[in-house]
């Protein structure tokens, strides 16, 4: 029988759940590892969580779904990812710390993501914050959940997530020219900025217990922003490139890049973005 998206996130669960405990357990004294390259600090961040993770939800999803695709953020240091089929309908997409380098500096925000990807478009996602306790799941065209640990790690269901919230500030991450351009009409906030300024207040998971408005990602990444603005779209939000069209096929790039996403809570608010960033 072939594994659907609900399948394959509903096995994963009480495994990510058990992953995010051992992060938060080790995470005063994790061993870093020589700098990655990447435009900031927050790309170059590696730590012994980002690999262990990797490697341990690699042998679970081998010992039951050998024959999907996978896909992850330390994709050139895995053990695994060979083993997987190369071409599946069904592709896994893994950021196993997202926020390293906020897990390295102990702060609570950082998540353990989870994307599964046909071969045109993200069907499913999840995105766990261990130091907060909160799973957020979603497949497509059955909506998003919010799940306590204990939810999780008994693989339950949790409650129903809705994104309603009209107001909050816009995040960004490294863009200033974006916060420029926006700053007239909107309150923007870099993900970068902030986080020395106001250490800990914001990051993209927020637009999911109302206190943000929207996340702009100038590229987006499958495993990290498109994953999330997918459980945003699932749980009522709006997700679109900068031409307000479906974001369409990460698989496409070899590293799951697209050029642009915007989500935003609520279809009013987006379509004023888009004009903005039209202008």
């Amino acid at each position: 029988m072939t594994a659907t998206p609900s399948d394959v996130l509903r096995y994963l669960l009480p495994y990510v759940a058990t992953a995010g405990s051992y992060s938060s357990y080790i995470q005063g004294r994790v061993g870093r590892h020589q700098a990655k390259d990447g435009a900031t600090a927050f790309h170059q961040a590696l730590s012994d969580a980002d690999l262990t993770i990797q490697s341990y939800l690699e042998v679970v999803l081998l010992a039951k779904f050998p024959e999907l695709s996978f896909f992850s953020e330390e994709q050139d240091q895995s053990l695994n990812a060979k083993y997987f089929a190369p071409d599946s309908h069904l592709e896994i997409l893994l950021d196993p710390i997202d926020g390293t380098r906020s897990y390295i500096d102990n702060r609570a925000h950082y998540q353990i993501i989870v994307a599964i990807h046909d071969r045109s478009e993200l069907v499913g996602a999840l995105a766990y914050l261990p130091r907060q306790g909160v799973c957020y799941t979603a497949t497509k065209g059955e909506g998003a959940y919010a799940l306590t640990h204990e939810e999780a790690r008994l693989g339950h269901r949790g409650t129903r997530l809705a994104l309603t919230q009209h107001e909050g500030p816009i995040l960004v991450f490294n863009k200033p020219e974006m916060v420029k351009k926006l700053s007239p009409h909107f309150d923007v906030r870099d993900v970068v900025i902030e986080y020395d300024a106001q250490p800990g207040r914001y990051n993209f998971t927020n637009i999911f217990d109302g206190s943000t408005l929207a996340n702009i990602s100038m590229p987006c990444q499958g495993i990290d922003g498109g994953a999330l603005s997918f459980i945003a779209h699932e749980a009522g939000g709006i997700a679109t490139d900068f031409s307000g069209n479906p974001l369409g096929n990460f698989r496409l790039s070899p590293k799951r890049i697209i050029p642009e996403s915007l989500v935003t809570a609520n279809r009013d608010m987006h379509e004023k973005i888009l004009r903005a960033l039209r202008s």
